[in-house]
This record gives C-alpha cells, structure tokens and sequence, in this order.
C-alpha cells in the first residue's frame, strides 16, 4: 500500500470521513503516527503527509509533543420551518450548498406541478454537512417555467420574488418523527434508523394561495423554528 504515490490522501480521506462520521470527538487524542503506521501498514512518514492535510483543513491540530487532537467541533444551525434556506445560511456567514437529487414536471389532478427534490447544506472547507432534503411540488399554474432554472446554484424563494413577484408569506406546517432510510443517513452522517423530524408544509402567498408544498426532512444538527405568520 505504501508504494501507490497518493496513499496518503487515500488516509487522509479515511481519516476524515471517521472524524466527520463523529467517531473522535472534538478535543479528545488522536491516534499517534505509531498506531496510524501500523493501521494502515505504511511509513510514518506517510502518516505525517496525510495528517499534513487535516491539519490544513482545521479537522485536526497538532499539541505537545506533536501529540494530534480532533478541533472539529459539530456545527449547529438554526432555521425558520419556511424561511428560505439559501437566505438563512448566508446570514449566519455560511456558504449554502443544494444537491438536485430531482428536477421533473408531473400531471396531478390539480394541475401541472414542478417537483424538485434537493439535499442541502453548508460548505465546510472541501466538504458540505447536509442539514435538510427536502422535496418540493410548485404549481406551474403561477410559476410557468420555472423548471427552466438550475436550483443547484439559485435559491426557490428567490427566483419566486425576483422572477415572479410573488412572495413566500405563510407556512402551515404538520411534523412527525420518522426514521432514516439509508439514503439520508449516508447524507446526514447518522445512522439508518435515527429518529428525525420531517415536516410537511404548505406555503402560501399573501393572497393565501398555495405557491409550494414540502416535506423537508431535518438533520439532528438543525434547530427549527416555528412560525405561524413571518409576514414578508
């Protein structure tokens, strides 16, 4: 293993992937490079190299006498049940970040809807912490071509005002707990099975039509704030 020229990343990206997945704690020892060389069957010198970039992503500091400490340290946010999340994000200085994991146009018996699925989160260095999925039905009714848009890189609420003048004024919402199926665990970095909340929401305009409905499902890091009427 010690021969292939990017080994050390590959330990790096382990190593990462255990500190993100919360099996070292924030402030507590790390394995020394003796143990890490043993673990992995390479040089220490090859251990130094793959620490060098934790160090260099803030995961990771090195103490006295060269001993390793995890600094990463589990972030926490807060959300209002239907604020826009981009919007959100930005004012706590975070850099949002949306996966499209679904982006169609359906026949309901309500009429045509876009439906767009997206897993969303904040950037941290390399990497994105996922905090909610979040699945979406829009009337094409009031937004027409609104499918046309690349919701990876732009905000929902914000092509509705921008684009539209419509604003997201009120949102109903029912929560339940539900389990994690594994596709959001992986995201989340829980376990399948870990009870999270889910909350199925109506948003409506200041003329009370219905301009969205979604479920979002909450990462356990994600604090909710419930909001019956948050005006414009």
């Amino acid at each position: 293993m010690d021969s292939k020229p990017a080994v050390f990343r590959e330990i790096a990206a382990t190593l990462k992937s255990a500190i993100l997945k919360g099996n070292f704690q924030d402030g507590t020892p790390f394995p020394t490079e003796h143990e890490l060389s043993a673990r992995f069957q390479v040089t220490r010198t090859t251990v130094r190299r793959a620490l060098e970039l934790l160090v260099q992503e803030g995961l990771v500091i090195k103490g006295q006498g060269r001993r390793i400490q995890v600094t990463l340290k589990p972030l926490t946010r807060t959300s209002w049940n239907f604020s826009s999340f981009s919007e959100g994000m930005r004012a706590m200085n975070d850099v949002p970040s949306s996966r499209v994991d679904a982006a169609e146009c359906l026949d309901t018996p309500e009429g045509p809807v876009f439906h767009l699925v997206r897993t969303r989160g904040i950037v941290r260095g390399r990497d994105v912490q996922y905090l909610t999925r979040e699945d979406s039905t829009v009337p094409l009714s009031i937004f027409p071509g609104i499918y046309e848009h690349d919701f990876a890189a732009e905000s929902l609420y914000e092509v509705m005002r921008r684009d539209y003048g419509i604003y997201p004024c009120r949102g109903f919402s029912t929560l339940k707990a539900v389990a994690a199926d594994e596709s959001v665990a992986r995201d989340f970095r829980v376990s399948a099975g870990t009870p999270l909340i889910e909350a199925t929401q109506q948003i409506t305009d200041a003329s009370d039509r219905v301009i969205e409905t979604v479920i979002i499902t909450y990462a356990p890091e994600l604090k909710i704030r419930i909001a019956r009427d948050a005006g414009h």
